[in-house]
């Protein structure tokens, strides 16, 4: 079996990834298998797992370089921003959008069962070392409850406003609009409650 020079990995590497995330974007996990990435590659499916060792591992690359294209967008978004609550509070919305219009988040639960402990944990850690510096910059123009919390429970908070667009089927199963209230109304909340500056005394 020859090898690859290090540019030809590279290449392969990238097309797995591209290929991946089309085929899952169209068809989900279940109808995706390791055949269906590697053919239009151009390599055998064995040669796949000297690139990655699992299906779950190729996901997680893939939503590794979604997170970053949507980090971009997100300084874009914020660019400009000083208000404390609203930079916050977009932070928030665009997060949600990120979850309802990327269909690869629904499968999130079902690929990450297929990794290590190890890969989860590592999974998470670059996440939250990725927003850290947003909410940080954020609390550093807040004097309200924002500046008194640890960044990573702040960015637990949005992960549980994720959680909602990821069971947003669920929430208007209740009725017509009822997730948009539900979303919305967390979102504003949150970002009021931890932005309102301190009482001074009477």
């Amino acid at each position: 079996m020859r090898g690859f020079s290090d540019d030809e990995r590279d290449r392969i590497r990238d097309e797995l990834v591209e290929t991946g995330r089309e085929l899952l974007r169209l068809y989900g996990p279940r109808k995706t298998n390791v055949d269906d990435v590697t053919e239009p590659v151009g390599i055998a499916k064995s040669t796949f797992y000297r690139f990655f060792d699992s299906k779950s591992e190729l996901y997680a690359e893939i939503i590794e370089r979604e997170s970053e294209e949507f980090l971009e967008e997100l300084e874009g978004e914020l660019e400009g921003v000083d208000e404390p609550r609203e930079g916050l509070e977009r932070l928030f919305r665009c997060y949600v959008e990120f979850a309802e219009q990327n269909p690869l988040i629904q499968y999130r639960e079902e690929f990450l069962n297929g990794l290590s402990q190890e890969q989860m944990e590592e999974i998470g850690q670059k996440k939250m070392d990725d927003y850290v510096p947003i909410v940080e910059s954020l609390q550093e123009r807040s004097d309200g409850p924002l500046a008194e919390h640890d960044p990573i429970t702040v960015l637990g908070v949005m992960g549980t406003i994720g959680y909602l667009a990821i069971h947003r089927e669920e929430f208007d199963n209740y009725r017509e609009g009822y997730y948009d209230d539900v979303v919305d109304l967390a979102i504003t909340s949150l970002a009021r409650g931890l932005t309102v500056p301190p009482r001074t005394p009477a």
